[in-house]
């Protein structure tokens, strides 16, 4: 595992989270385990905690069923990867009214793939996604309204690519870390997702 992975992981999440939180409000209702009295007892907190726990196993599960397969991500890039993981994310922030999202992460030998999608969303929160890119972004025509990408060389000549782009009120972002894929490989897949 490249060194500069769980890193590109962490951001990528990171941006989801920037995304929900720039673009929503926290619902105010404490969770379980704040809820909870300090004095409670060990067994009062697990079983507490252990629906929350339950849920979001749940919801991670549903997420991935969303997700497109990974013959569609393997054979439009060129690679192998396992099937998606669905990825909670925002911290219990949620997206603004009427917007869904979505962030799957497939996982192959050496590489990793994420990909978030978000409808119903203003086309302005490409700003967002692509302020958090490692390196400055160029912009890319012929993808959905708007597009930008990137592209890090990483040691032993491999690279961090990612894309964004909006069609309407639909977000589409694919970051690809140490894949062979090339920027116009994740083009053509953003633009088979918008």
């Amino acid at each position: 595992m490249s060194p500069n992975r769980p890193r590109w992981l962490a951001a990528t999440a990171l941006v989801l989270s920037v995304i929900v939180s720039g673009c929503g409000s926290s619902s105010g209702t404490p969770s379980a385990a704040t809820a909870a009295p300090a004095a409670a007892t060990a067994a009062t907190a697990t079983a507490t905690t252990a629906p929350a726990a339950a849920a979001t196993t749940a919801a991670v599960a549903t997420a991935a069923a969303s997700c497109p397969t990974a013959a569609t991500v393997g054979a439009a890039l060129g690679i192998t990867v396992s099937n998606p993981i669905g990825v909670s994310g925002g911290g219990g922030t949620k997206l603004p009214a009427g917007a869904t999202g979505l962030a799957c992460d497939y996982r192959g030998t050496g590489l990793n793939v994420i990909i978030e999608l978000i409808r119903n969303i203003d086309p302005a929160s490409i700003a967002l996604f692509s302020s958090k890119f490692p390196v400055a972004y160029a912009s890319v025509s012929g993808v959905g309204d708007q597009a930008r990408s990137f592209s890090q060389p990483l040691n032993g000549g491999k690279d961090n690519e990612g894309v964004v782009a909006t069609k309407g009120t639909t977000l589409v972002a694919i970051t690809a870390t140490a894949t062979p894929a090339s920027l116009a490989q994740l083009e053509a897949l953003v633009s088979q997702l918008l």
